[in-house]
C-alpha cells in the first residue's frame, strides 16, 4: 500500500504544470531519498505509468496513464458534473446558480437551481438572451480569439439597461480582464438591481464548453461577501474542472479579485430600491 501511496503522489505532480519531473524533484516532492524516488519512477516506468525522456531523463505521464484519463474523461458526463455543482454552489451561497452555453450572439439557459435567499428571478429554461449582456456569455467569449468575437459579435451591441456594453471594442476590453482574473462578470448589464458571476468549464473531449454562474441583488451583499461568493465560483470551478479534466482549472488555484474595473460605457449604479 505505501508503494501504491508514493506512486498516487508521483501521478498528482505530474498531473499539473509542467507534467514532468526529475529525479531530485521527485524526491524533495515526496520527502523521500534521491534512491528511493529513483525505485518509484524506475516501477512506475515498467508499469507504463511514467515514461522517461532520453534527452532530458525527466519523467513524463506515460502510455498507461494516458490510457487511463482517456478512460475517465469518456466515462465522465460532463453536463451532470456541472449540474450537479450548480445545485451544490445554490445550497452553499442561498442564491440563483445557473448553467448555459453559447450559440452564436446568444447565450441560451440550460439549468438553474434557486438558492434560499428570499428576493429570486427567473428566466425560463432555454431561452436566449444577448451574450455581451451576461456573465455566462462572456465567460464562454472570453475562451474564443478577439478576431472571432469581433466576427460573431458584428455592429453596435443592443443595450438591454444603461449599464450594458454597447460596442465591440468595450466588449474585448472587458474580455481581456476575464482572461486575467478567471471569472466573468455582469453588473446590472442584463436587469437592474442583479449582479451575476460566472466561469467557463470544458472537457477536451467535447468541443462545446458550458458557463456556470451565480445570480445576486446588489443590495444583498458587501464587498468582502461578494469576495466569498467569487471565492466560491472559483473553487466550484476547479473542483469540476479537475474532474472534467479542464486544462485551464488544472494550474495552482490563485485568488480571483472582485473585478472593480467598469465597462467604458457604463456609469455607477444608483441604489436598487
Amino acid at each position: 500500500m505505501q508503494s501504491i501511496r508514493k506512486a498516487a503522489e508521483a501521478l498528482k505532480l505530474l498531473s499539473q504544470p509542467p507534467y514532468e519531473t526529475s529525479v531530485a524533484d521527485l524526491a524533495r516532492a515526496l520527502g523521500v531519498t534521491a534512491s528511493n524516488a529513483s525505485r518509484i519512477l524506475s516501477e512506475m516506468r515498467e508499469a507504463e505509468l511514467v515514461d522517461q525522456d532520453t534527452a532530458t531523463r525527466r519523467y513524463r505521464p506515460g502510455p498507461l496513464a494516458m490510457r487511463l484519463a482517456t478512460g475517465f474523461l469518456q466515462t465522465t458526463n460532463v453536463m451532470r458534473c456541472v449540474e450537479d455543482a450548480m445545485v451544490e454552489l445554490a445550497t452553499r451561497t442561498h442564491h440563483t446558480a445557473w448553467t448555459g452555453v453559447l450559440e452564436g450572439t446568444d447565450v441560451v439557459t440550460l439549468g438553474t437551481q434557486h438558492g434560499g435567499f428570499p428576493v429570486r428571478f427567473g428566466i425560463e429554461l432555454g431561452r436566449r438572451l444577448p451574450c455581451h449582456a451576461t456573465a455566462m456569455g462572456k465567460a464562454l467569449l472570453a475562451l474564443l480569439p478577439d478576431d472571432e468575437i469581433r466576427q460573431r459579435m458584428q455592429g453596435a451591441l443592443p443595450a438591454t439597461t444603461q449599464y450594458s456594453l454597447q460596442s465591440v471594442d468595450a466588449l474585448l476590453e472587458d474580455l481581456a480582464h476575464v482572461r486575467i482574473c478567471g471569472y466573468a462578470c455582469s453588473n446590472q448589464e442584463l436587469f437592474l438591481g442583479i449582479k451575476t458571476i460566472a466561469i467557463a468549464l470544458q472537457s477536451p473531449l467535447n468541443p462545446s464548453p458550458v458557463a456556470l454562474s451565480l445570480s445576486f441583488p446588489l443590495l444583498s451583499v458587501d464587498a468582502s461577501t461578494e469576495q466569498a461568493l467569487i471565492d466560491d465560483l472559483m473553487a466550484t470551478g476547479r473542483a469540476v474542472g479537475l474532474r472534467i479534466g479542464d486544462p485551464r482549472w488544472l494550474a495552482p488555484a490563485k485568488v480571483a479579485p472582485v473585478a472593480v474595473r467598469k465597462p467604458a460605457a457604463a456609469k455607477r449604479p444608483p441604489p436598487v430600491t
